[in-house]
């Protein structure tokens, strides 16, 4: 009974988070410097990701092709299912593209700096005051958003008005960091 073995270990798998929760939260606890760097478009597999994304695209070019380079993205991204974890709990960007699976903070992250290494510099998540995650950029004097949970883009005045009625809690990117929280 193969159902009843597997059922049994995710069983004892729930016992062992459980009762580990505290100490697994406190070693998943990471500074905001921490969480920033990830952004960051200097790693060997977000580079190794932004050309086999783009790699379909002669002689990439931020101007002419950032946008049809964005289409591949979303893709990429709707082949990453989404969880929510009832813990703190942060995933490489290896093991993101290895799963197929991570929580939508982690799936910004990578959506952010796959979008800072095809040349976007104003590239930043977006994190509500309801933790709702977004990432947001200006190409060509018009804004866009993505929803890395659905990983679907608006843009223009769509993208201007996300945040009425969630407001913005902090902005961040490799390079940037804006707090709204109160204290």
């Amino acid at each position: 009974m193969p159902d009843a073995d597997s059922e049994t270990k995710l069983r004892l798998y729930m016992l062992i988070v459980n009762r580990y929760k505290s100490l697994i939260s406190e070693k998943e606890n990471k500074s905001i410097s921490e969480i920033r760097q990830r952004v960051s478009p200097y790693n060997d597999f977000i580079s190794a990701l932004k050309t086999r994304l783009a790699g379909g695209i002669n002689h990439y070019s931020y101007e002419k092709h950032f946008l049809q380079a964005i289409q591949a993205v979303l893709g990429y991204l709707r082949e990453i299912h989404n969880f929510e974890f009832l813990l703190p709990f942060w995933m490489s960007f290896e093991e993101m593209d290895q799963l197929k699976a991570a929580g939508p903070m982690d799936k910004a992250i990578l959506c952010a700096a796959l979008l800072r290494a095809l040349g976007s510099d104003d590239c930043k998540v977006y994190v509500t005051k309801k933790g709702n995650v977004f990432v947001g950029f200006k190409w060509s004097k018009e804004s866009y958003i993505i929803e890395p949970k659905g990983s679907s883009m608006l843009s223009g005045s769509a993208a201007d008005n996300i945040f009425i009625g969630d407001q913005l809690a902090y902005i961040f990117s490799d390079t940037y960091f804006e707090s709204f929280e109160d204290g």
